[in-house]
């Protein structure tokens, strides 16, 4: 029997998704975090509470289990997970190359290394080192944490009024304390691209691409995806040779990678982010609704080096369903009385997740500052036309309706 090693924040839906992948293939799963839950518990076949800086506490656990293999779900675990698969010599990528993708500055630096489109950026770990070092950038510019995840504590400025405030909230939130500042690039409309490309070897597997639509009123965070993609065949080349160069780049050879980028005027492709990991909010399920593919399976197959699932993509027929990916917030802080959704809507309704299962009267965030939407839902259409005409109603036809 396989063992896997999953290394994870909690609750997360991509460890519950993994956990019953892994049970479904019968592997053995050792779950190694912070903290664990009940869910957690009675899903894992054997549980650890870990300091995922105790690297050499990591590798006991993993050799005293057998494990097969090992992958990390979260930002935070993912340079773990790489040390302990080198370590043991499993698969996976080398800790160098997650350290480039997970550092915002690190990861610029691969950019302009491998002569991909970027802007000009700078990293300090206090206010005071700033001093006249901005002077040569163009305004605007965007101050984010070096090291954090879901675009929080990232602020847009057109000038210097607010930097100070800027670079705190950012501090805050980076886990290492630094803060990175660069030229902020915008994006021609509120639309952008994201996708979970799958790497295995010298392939990569092009599945997950999606439209990622933001709002007016919170521009760097997506609100909702659809499947499949629109991009022209120029678009979709040049989406490609920026991301496998900027892969090929990094050096990485194993594992699930969520792009996130946008084209601009010029139509070259921006990469904001490459993160090491898959995408949360259940994309992965919702990619596989789309397109038949279930990259979970895929990632906890090869994570033990079963071949089984990959051999067989390679005469898989891929869908293009039609599918809308809502992430639902509240627009407004205050108590949960319920999610509304059209009745018109509702049949075409086929998933409702929700990671930490708000119920009446829990008190929600708005979708500035929520970390996690109340529920995420998964809509399929017969057609481009019928997604359309949903997608440009879809914040009144879904929304938190509160006490």
């Amino acid at each position: 029997m396989k063992t896997l090693m999953i290394l994870s924040t909690v609750p997360d839906g991509r460890l519950e998704m993994c956990l019953k992948e892994a049970a479904a293939l019968s592997y053995r799963t050792v779950f190694c975090g912070t903290e664990t839950d009940e869910r957690i518990r009675a899903l894992a076949d054997a549980c650890y509470r870990t300091d995922w800086n105790d690297t050499e506490g990591l590798i006991r656990i993993a050799a005293a289990e057998k494990i097969d293999g090992v992958i990390g779900l979260a930002d935070p675990a993912v340079l773990p997970a790489a040390k302990v698969a080198a370590a043991l010599g499993l698969p996976g990528n080398t800790p160098e190359s997650m350290e480039i993708l997970l550092s915002k500055n690190g990861f610029r630096a691969l950019q302009e290394r491998a002569g991909l489109f970027c802007p000009r950026h700078a990293v300090f770990n206090t206010y005071s080192e700033i001093g006249d070092r901005l002077d040569s950038f163009s305004w605007p510019l965007i101050v984010k944490p070096l090291l954090c995840s879901s675009s929080f504590g990232q602020t847009i400025l057109e000038n210097r009024e607010g930097l100070a405030e800027a670079f705190a909230g950012a501090a805050e939130l980076s886990r290492n304390g630094a803060v990175c500042i660069e030229e902020y690039i915008r994006p021609g409309s509120l639309r952008s691209v994201e996708a979970d490309v799958f790497v295995f070897g010298g392939e990569i597997l092009w599945e997950g691409l999606r439209d990622s639509w933001h709002l007016e009123s919170a521009p760097l965070r997506p609100l909702y995806d659809v499947y499949p993609a629109h991009m022209t065949e120029a678009e979709e080349e040049e989406f490609r040779k920026e991301v496998s160069g900027a892969l090929k780049g990094a050096g990485v050879r194993f594992g699930q990678f969520n792009v996130e980028g946008f084209f601009n005027a010029a139509g070259r492709f921006f990469i904001v982010e490459i993160n090491p990991r898959p995408s949360g909010y259940y994309n992965p399920q919702h990619i596989e609704i789309s397109s038949g593919i279930n990259l979970t399976k895929l990632l906890v197959s090869l994570a033990v080096g079963d071949r089984e699932y990959y051999e067989s993509l390679k005469s898989f027929q891929r869908t293009a369903r039609n599918v809308i990916s809502y992430s639902v917030f509240s627009r407004r802080e205050g108590e949960l009385d319920y999610v509304y959704i059209d009745p018109l809507l509702l049949t075409h309704l086929k998933s409702f997740d929700s990671l930490y299962r708000s119920s009446r009267g829990d008190h929600v965030k708005d979708n500035l500052k929520a970390k996690w939407p109340i529920g995420q839902a998964a809509f399929v259409f017969d057609n481009a036309e019928e997604l359309e005409m949903a997608r440009e109603k879809i914040e009144e036809l879904v929304r938190v309706i509160l006490l």
